[in-house]
């Protein structure tokens, strides 16, 4: 029964799917992954922001109109001795004015402004690399994940055939005679122990594929197949990584374009101190029709422009209390930049190390696997001759299925290795195309 539910989970997990490769997993998830689509509206919205006029240089133009009307009734007694009555007398005026204000100079703040603004969209378009870089190294590192999984079940499936073989030798020897009860019911155990193990892995496999589905946002249903194996590059040279990690990692970079941000800051405070000058001008037109009154009708129009300057004598030391807190969180950056590539160059060092010693494991455990084999073809030939007893075939069975384990889990971790400092170095989106 255990047999026949291994074998029908193996056909419904392998029938009618896409061949899924790693370029074509990852154009899936970048195209679709929402946190991208997210952080690429941020990225639009610093880009929109980037204009001389958000920063200040072009002038500021406004057309204004009111039209007003009045009915009023008058009683009037002029020196003269005249009286005047006038009755529901109706004024109106006409006033329409286009106005311009253009600041000339304001301690080269707008420039300041401008630059800023061209530093935040950097950063925008920095996110924007930060949330792919990540989303990339995800799918990556699931894609081979999936890989290990599927080697492991195969590991398990393998296991499981030694342990129906050995079964089947029992059983002819207790036909024959020469075996016993015990060594049947043993071999009995020890295959329902590596088909309890085969369906864990083959459940750890279908639920990392569901998670892997949702990372390329798309039905955690859909069925694929990768058909890839793992392969690990030349160790890399640890001073050409770290030389690329102090110039391109892209939180380092997000790090280095906040302290410029900072440092625009304070020029931005320190613009205060300087004075600001103006330019104003304008056209108006002014018409007035009127029932009572000193003139019944009333019409002028005409250019006007001149000049404004402003200069803030003092505000109770505030520029400079905003200057002194502009030049703390520039200092703030700075460290921000020193512990960011501290950083760095601790976590580089540490997987650099990592990768290297998995290397070496990988070496040895692929001679282990390859003894092991070899070991545990010699030992059935003596178990069906009777040589050695149940437990010592199982253990030279356990120490294959061990070191095929730690192949398969030393070659992953290098793997995991090996992405990171590609990603740590900047170099992953250069990978990936």
């Amino acid at each position: 029964m255990i047999m026949l539910f291994i074998l029908i989970c193996s056909i419904s997990t392998s029938y009618s799917q896409e061949i899924l490769t790693l370029p074509q997993a990852i154009g899936i998830g970048l195209q679709n992954n929402l946190s991208i689509l997210l952080q690429k509206n941020e990225e639009q919205v610093a880009r929109n922001n980037n204009t001389i006029g958000n920063a200040g240089f072009l002038p500021v133009i406004g057309l204004t109109g009111t039209q007003n009307t009045s009915i009023s009734t008058t009683h009037q007694e002029q020196f003269s001795g005249t009286v005047r009555d006038v009755s529901n007398a109706q004024n109106n005026s006409f006033n329409a004015s286009v106005a311009l204000d253009w600041t000339l100079f304001d301690g080269m703040n707008m420039f300041v402004s401008k630059k800023m603004l061209g530093t935040m969209e950097e950063l925008g378009q920095n996110g924007t690399r930060i949330v792919v870089e990540e989303i990339t190294s995800e799918i990556i590192l699931t894609y081979y994940g999936i890989i290990q999984l599927g080697k492991l079940v195969q590991v398990a499936k393998d296991a499981v055939d030694l342990s129906m073989q050995r079964k089947r030798i029992a059983l002819a020897k207790l036909s024959l005679g020469s075996g016993s009860q015990l060594m049947l019911l043993q071999s009995t155990v020890d295959l329902n122990a590596d088909s309890t193990s085969l369906i864990r892995q083959m459940n750890s496999l279908a639920n990392t594929k569901a998670d892997f589905n949702r990372l390329l946002a798309r039905d955690v249903t859909t069925p694929f197949l990768i058909r890839d194996t793992i392969l690990l590059n030349v160790p890399f040279r640890y001073d050409s990584l770290l030389q690329k990690a102090l110039s391109q990692n892209s939180a380092l970079i997000s790090s280095r374009l906040n302290r410029e941000i900072a440092r625009l800051g304070v020029k931005e405070a320190q613009s205060d101190l300087y004075p600001t000058l103006g330019f104003n001008a304008g056209y108006s037109f002014t018409q007035l029709n009127a029932a009572t009154g000193f003139a019944k009708f009333n019409r002028s129009y005409g250019p006007s422009f001149g000049f404004n300057l402003s200069y803030n004598i003092f505000n109770g030391f505030n520029v400079l209390r905003e200057i002194k807190n502009a030049k703390i969180y520039l200092n703030s950056g700075e460290i921000d930049v020193k512990d960011n590539e501290q950083e760095i160059h601790l976590s580089l060092l540490k997987l650099y190390n990592d990768y290297l010693s998995n290397l070496e494991i990988v070496r040895m455990q692929s001679t282990n696997v390859y003894v092991a084999r070899e070991n545990v073809n010699v030992a059935f030939e003596k178990y069906k001759l009777g040589s050695i007893n149940d437990v010592e075939l199982r253990e030279i069975q356990q120490k294959l299925i061990d070191a095929e384990y730690q192949l398969i889990l030393s070659t992953f971790e290098a793997k995991k290795a090996e992405i990171g400092l590609i990603r740590l170095s900047g170099d992953i989106l250069q990978l990936v195309n």
